[in-house]
């Protein structure tokens, strides 16, 4: 008792903490569990760990003695150009009877170990094996009807199967992968040799066209007439087929479309250039229930096929029409029957203007529409106003190349309409400035399709620069220019000399109004500070970017990823305030940006707790300051780009990797050496083989 109050500590249900970090990412959470055991234990808990995928690649010794001794709960694994022999017999024998997802990419494994791994995996969902060359390639894995009849009891709850990239596979494989997975819903063939020439199936089955199917499975080649064969069979349970990256024709697509009972959800079709519009049509007439359709990098595909599409799917939900460059805005604008449509990427389709997409997407407003994928097209600023006004569900906006959509204006819609969005890319459109960001100078109109000047000086000043810029006329060979104001004074500079001059004042005005409005109340554009969700946000290439954004537009609590590669007007300044307001960063790009020193990177890499991958490529000025700084702060981190900074030296890139255990991926293409002065020419560094091991080459992600 102390002056009649008693001192009370309070604690929260273990339950609501829990409840509470089902709502945080896995880096958020890592932090909240080191907070005191009652958030440990919390974060501990089963049903957190459910989306958690451990990555394992490289020297394994030093993570399986953590993982082996862990209580953590892990259930996916992925192994990457690994060998998996008896020394992880441990591992297999903790996390194979929890385990619900193994990924298997490029790894050295013995047929017998492959199978004996598998007969531990009674609750395994899901299994990718992609290019696996040594497994599969003497052809023998599963050969023995007794391996196959055990993994057939062991495996009931497998509903994934992904076999690509492996060109190995053949028939006979292929019949014994799918014979263990007797409720296979998901089948993935991505990338995978098969072939769809009825010749090579007289070749190798002379009685294929019989009916009693009968003929022994060819140990040679992978044919889609077994695929089919198949997929007829298991076509009740079947949801979801990969064919991307192969040889399938209009003739293979339309069997496929029409075996009985066969109803997709979703169906990839990525890179198959033998389509055409055909082989779409029948597909949308048959498979009408599709909920995800992806033809990226189908040349042939065009108008025809999206509108059958329009018309027949309209239950589609997720459209991929990434490089379909036969695609038209006569195609693109009938994509507005759709009304369940969520997600859609037309990037890179050279055709398509502004026009078909404001026909697509811009009739009403459309708030449960989520990711819009828009790269390099010819979308000027109207489109991109009205797509920020009809679109405002928006988590996922990628607009990098469109030079002429993505200004200052149409920045401020963004800012206004779509402050859900998590993943911003506005790459290389090099019109934005720091009033776009930051908002200042800049003001909506009601009806959110104009942008106007505010009535104070610094605003008009603003105007009177922007006005100046087109006044600037070239001389006859594109070397002389002249500026003429009111008082009809002719300028000599050239036209280049004049905008570095127009971009110092408008950095100066921009940073007064922001300095005055942190004082007052006075109206002014849409910053980007409204979206407040940010997770991802791509700058790259908008070298008119300042300091100023840095200082007042970046204040982002949940901001991990951050790309301002070749903005080179950024200095020290702004990345120390960069740092304050943005501590979650994880990745940050900052390659070509000229005007880093020392002192900036010290700046952030002492409050950026959290980074694990930085790339300083071709940043001059850096130094072995700037190493030995990365070595004594940056404790987490996993990958380094420092190539092409003249004036560091690989002693200390040497260093700084010996500092850093968790470092695994060491970038010093063009550093220099204290012993000869030449430019190291390696791109990659590797240290000598340890003993004992001292890389954790193991990563979670969520």
């Amino acid at each position: 008792m102390t002056n009649g109050f008693q001192s009370v500590q309070f604690h929260l249900p273990i339950e609501i903490v829990i409840h509470i970090m089902k709502y945080l990412p896995l880096a958020d959470r890592i932090c909240a569990s080191q907070v005191c055991r009652l958030w440990y234990e919390a974060a501990q808990e089963f049903g957190l760990h459910k989306n958690e995928v451990v990555v394992l690649h490289g020297d394994l010794t030093r993570p399986l003695e953590v993982l082996e001794s862990s209580s953590g709960s892990f259930m996916h694994f992925v192994f990457k150009e690994v060998e998996l022999g008896n020394k992880l017999k441990g591992f297999w024998d903790k996390f194979c009877p929890q385990m619900r997802s193994l990924a298997l990419h490029n790894c050295d494994v013995s047929e017998k170990m492959f199978v004996d791994i598998l007969l531990k995996c009674v609750k395994l969902e899901s299994l990718s094996i992609n290019g696996c060359r040594e497994l599969l390639m003497s052809g023998r894995v599963l050969e023995v009807d007794t391996d196959i009849s055990r993994l057939i009891k062991t495996l009931k709850k497998l509903r994934r199967l992904c076999l690509a990239f492996n060109r190995y596979l053949s028939d006979a494989l292929f019949n014994r992968f799918v014979a263990v997975a007797s409720n296979l819903e998901d089948l993935s063939l991505k990338g995978c040799y098969i072939s769809f020439n009825r010749g090579l199936y007289k070749k190798f089955y002379p009685d294929f066209m019989m009916k009693s199917g009968n003929c022994v499975a060819s140990e040679s080649v992978l044919t889609f007439h077994n695929i089919l064969t198949y997929v007829t069979k298991q076509a009740k349970m079947l949801q979801k087929l990969r064919f991307g990256c192969t040889l399938i024709d209009n003739a293979a697509l339309m069997q496929l479309a029409t075996v009985p009972h066969l109803s997709l959800t979703t169906l990839h079709l990525q890179s198959c250039d033998q389509l055409t519009d055909a082989g779409i049509v029948s597909l949308a007439e048959h498979q009408n229930h599709l909920l995800e359709l992806d033809l990226s990098a189908c040349s042939r595909v065009g108008d025809v096929a999206v509108n059958s599409i329009s018309d027949k799917l309209v239950h589609l939900e997720s459209l991929n029409l990434r490089n379909c460059r036969s695609l038209t805005d006569s195609g693109v604008s009938t994509l507005n029957k759709l009304k369940k449509l969520r997600n859609l990427n037309l990037s890179h389709c050279e055709q398509v203007t502004g026009k078909g997409i404001e026909s697509a997407l811009c009739c009403s407003i459309n708030p449960r529409f989520r990711r819009l994928y828009l790269t390099a097209l010819a979308v000027d600023e109207r489109t991109v106003c009205k797509l920020a006004e009809h679109l405002p569900g928006l988590t996922h906006l990628d607009l990098g190349w469109c030079f002429n959509g993505v200004t200052d204006k149409s920045l401020q819609m963004i800012c206004k309409y779509q402050v859900r969005l998590q993943f911003l890319k506005l790459a290389a459109c090099n019109k934005i400035t720091d009033a776009g960001l930051t908002g200042m100078g800049l003001t909506a109109e009601q009806d959110g399709t104009t942008i106007t000047s505010d009535d104070n000086s610094e605003a008009m000043q603003y105007q009177d620069i922007i006005g100046s810029e087109q006044q600037v006329i070239s001389g006859e060979n594109g070397h002389y220019g002249e500026n003429v104001d009111p008082g009809f004074n002719i300028s000599l500079r050239t036209k280049a000399e004049q905008e570095i001059i127009n971009d110092a004042k408008r950095k100066k005005i921009v940073s007064q109004l922001c300095e005055e409005n942190l004082t007052s109340t006075g109206s002014s554009g849409h910053s980007l500070i409204h979206l407040k969700g940010l997770q991802r946000l791509d700058l790259s290439g908008c070298n008119r970017i300042t300091d100023v954004s840095l200082k007042y537009a970046f204040r982002f609590k949940e901001l991990r990823y951050l790309d301002l590669s070749q903005c080179q007007q950024i200095t020290h300044v702004g990345l120390s305030y960069l740092a304050v307001h943005n501590p979650s960063i994880e990745t940050l790009i900052l390659s070509h940006c000229y005007n880093i020193a020392d002192s900036g990177v010290l700046s952030f890499i002492k409050c950026l707790c959290r980074l694990k991958h930085l790339e300083l490529k071709g940043c001059t000025q850096l130094t072995d300051i700037t190493l030995e700084g990365i070595g004594k702060h940056c404790d987490i981190l996993k990958y380094l780009d420092v190539s092409l900074c003249s004036t560091m030296t690989t002693e200390a890139a040497e260093a700084t990797e010996l500092a850093l255990p968790s470092l695994y991926t060491v970038h010093k293409l063009g550093l220099i050496s204290k012993n000869n002065s030449q430019p190291n020419t390696e791109k990659f560094s590797c240290p000598s083989p340890p003993p004992p091991p001292r890389r954790f080459k193991c990563s979670l992600m969520c």
